[in-house]
């Protein structure tokens, strides 16, 4: 099929067994491939350039007269629906007319009373732009009005609407978390009908469950991250009994793959937001493949930390000597003045932080007594560093530089 500079390409995805299972309208299908050791039928893409022309394919798909819907969610979202219920498409504009709503709880309130009074209603966190979407596939397949849930409660807008309608259901869509108890009691009150809620512990399975619920066998495939293409959808759910079902670009997780079998799958939009092989892997092996390969890199730019600092530092960085050697500077001497102090404190006290006794001569250059070094630092009897800013200190005071210190210790066996 092709529609302008539209396209419905195929390409294959986890569908087993699908024969039996009405495809969608006017779509094309292609040849089967392996994905994952998984035999798979191939199913159909719906894209066009952009949002836009990716929601003139999805109309053209239904074969339906078509009304322009906002290109925002989720007023777009909600005049697909109206759309779906009156039996025509939608196509994104952004010169579609409003809805006529202060906010999207108030649109989507107007709409619902312009509907039948006594059509099932579906209730979702305003919000959670995920969850609406998955609330309007499910209401276009009951012919549904839907109602925006506030955070903590229902909000006067949708109140006052839902005690206008009649409705012959009520279903939430999300868990307690976005559409809270005391919102379903507070709906529960308002119809005299028990709430029914589909949810799951996430985005992902919380869309699956409504299409499990729905018992549907078509599934619409939506990039759950960023459902840019996906506000049309209401009226092609109605039409094929179809559901949407959210994935990333490059992965499903493990629970929305584990259900894909035997269901026939559309993708919306391009390559971009739903890869062809989408099913190669679950996002979990994928989040764990990052993981580690972000711990392999982040070890790596140490290693070559690690080893640019021992190449600075030929005596080896966070050593004794390799910590004098860095404090060389402070003291106005070059590097040709380490060797002398190897030397020097090699005799002394084999560059041991805890060489001889506190009492007498102590630690690395062997102050005696060693607690002359707290002038240094109170942690002078253990920490190699203070006790070289001291033994160092001392050379400049007294000899000048480590060679004169060196020098001095061969004459006379001490400095």
């Amino acid at each position: 099929m092709r529609i302008t500079k539209l396209m419905a390409s195929s390409f294959a995805i986890a569908g087993i067994g699908v024969a039996g299972v009405a495809p969608i309208a006017n779509a094309e299908d292609g040849d089967s491939a392996t994905i994952t050791n998984q035999t798979v039928s191939a199913n159909v893409r719906l894209a066009g350039v952009d949002r836009y022309e990716t929601s003139q394919a999805v109309s053209a798909a239904t074969a339906l007269e078509s009304v322009l819907v906002s290109d925002k969610s989720p007023d777009g979202l909600i005049g697909s629906l109206q759309a779906a219920n009156n039996d025509k498409s939608a196509v994104m504009s952004p010169n579609a007319p409003a809805l006529g709503g202060a906010d999207r709880y108030e649109s989507a309130a107007k709409v619902a009373v312009e509907g039948e009074t006594d059509a099932p209603v579906v209730i979702a966190n305003g919000n959670s732009e995920v969850d609406i979407l998955a609330a309007t596939s499910y209401a276009a397949n009951l012919e549904a009005n839907l109602l925006l849930s506030e955070p903590k409660q229902l909000g006067e807008s949708s109140s006052e609407a839902l005690a206008k309608l009649n409705p012959q259901s009520v279903t939430i869509i999300g868990g307690t978390g976005v559409v809270s108890e005391q919102t379903k009691a507070q709906v529960e009150q308002l119809t005299g009908k028990k709430a029914a809620r589909l949810a799951g512990n996430n985005r992902y399975t919380t869309a699956l469950a409504a299409a499990q619920a729905m018992g549907s066998q078509n599934y619409l495939l939506v990039n759950g991250k960023n459902p840019v293409d996906a506000l049309t959808l209401a009226p092609l759910a109605k039409q094929n009994k179809a559901s949407v079902v959210l994935v990333q670009t490059s992965c499903a997780p493990q629970a929305v793959l584990g259900a894909l079998a035997g269901k026939h799958l559309t993708a919306i939009g391009g390559t971009g937001a739903i890869a062809d092989n989408f099913a190669a892997k679950t996002c979990e092996q994928q989040a764990a493949e990052q993981a580690a390969a972000a711990a392999a890199k982040a070890a790596a730019e140490k290693a070559a930390q690690e080893a640019a600092a021992r190449a600075a530092n030929p005596w080896g960085a966070g050593t004794a000597q390799g910590i004098a050697y860095d404090m060389l500077g402070q003291y106005g001497w070059g590097p040709d003045q380490m060797q002398p102090l190897v030397n020097l404190w090699n005799r002394e006290s084999g560059w041991r932080a805890n060489a001889g006794r506190r009492g007498g001569p102590y630690g690395i250059p062997q102050a005696n007594p060693g607690r002359k070094m707290a002038s240094a630092g109170a942690d002078w009897a253990t920490n190699p560093a203070t006790q070289i800013r001291w033994g160092l200190s001392y050379i400049k005071g007294r000899y000048g530089s480590p060679a004169a210190a060196w020098a001095k210790f061969c004459a006379r066996g001490w400095y």
